[in-house]
């Protein structure tokens, strides 16, 4: 058994992390703005020794490949605790899901040689559907906008799948209040 460090010093976590969709109805499935969300299976702070170290992720693997499901993955982050590791974990998961729907949404507006403003949720990636003529407009159709993000959609401008990420996490960091001059203050 570990003991959980009270010191609360950085260092590297293992996560067992299930990414299947724990929705179970379609009606919840469709629902618009759901977000969905990592399970944290198991969470174990790394060894210190190198061979224990070895073993620990031995096993961990071994575990995670003898459950058999696809979905279930393990993780390796540094953290300043348990909590801290699964929060770190579900956030990037979080991201990365919001980056894709993002993306999708830019997608559709680009096929079809679209050009203007939209506004994307910072929650979940996902849109309105519109496209505004400026970013006055779209602001003022969000019933919360502070909640949005809002750029010029335009073929002459392609995004990126990391341009998508870095502007959402950026946005979150923003939306919660933890920037300092301009940058993410990771916590």
């Amino acid at each position: 058994m570990t003991a959980v460090d009270l010191a609360k010093r950085l260092g590297p976590y293992l996560v067992i992390a299930d990414d299947s969709d724990p929705y179970i109805s379609w009606a919840e499935y469709t629902r618009e703005g759901r977000i969905p969300e990592r399970r944290v299976v198991y969470v174990e702070r790394q060894a210190d020794h190198p061979v224990e170290r070895q073993a620990q992720w031995d096993e961990l693997a071994g575990a995670v490949l003898d459950a058999g499901s696809e979905s279930l993955s393990l993780l390796t982050y540094t953290a300043v605790s348990h909590a801290h590791a699964v929060t770190l974990a579900r956030h990037e998961f979080l991201v990365f899901n919001a980056s894709v729907r993002m993306g999708e949404v830019i997608d559709t507006h680009l096929e079809s040689g679209d050009r203007g403003w939209i506004a994307i949720r910072i929650a979940d990636g996902g849109s309105d559907g519109e496209l505004y003529e400026s970013y006055d407009a779209a602001r003022a159709a969000q019933q919360h906008p502070e909640r949005c993000t809002y750029f010029p959609v335009s073929p002459l401008t392609p995004w990126t799948p990391r341009m998508c990420e870095a502007l959402l996490d950026f946005e979150t960091h923003r939306l919660h209040g933890r920037m300092v001059y301009g940058a993410p203050i990771c916590r």
